[in-house]
């Protein structure tokens, strides 16, 4: 799902969990929240980041 093959289902699933720890951090709207989750999972960055986070140990 992190390179951008996940199904729709998991992705909504993602979605709305992220989009709610979003708003606990100041980002109060959940739509907005869940489609820049949907945005960032599916152009693949989130794969990118957590390979680049997981090399520095």
């Amino acid at each position: 799902m992190l390179q951008g093959k996940g199904d729709a289902a998991h992705e909504a699933a993602v979605a709305a969990n992220v989009a709610m720890l979003m708003r606990l951090h100041g980002h109060e709207d959940l739509q907005a929240n869940a489609q820049t989750v949907l945005e960032v999972l599916r152009s693949g960055s989130a794969y990118d980041r957590v390979t680049a986070l997981a090399a520095r140990g």
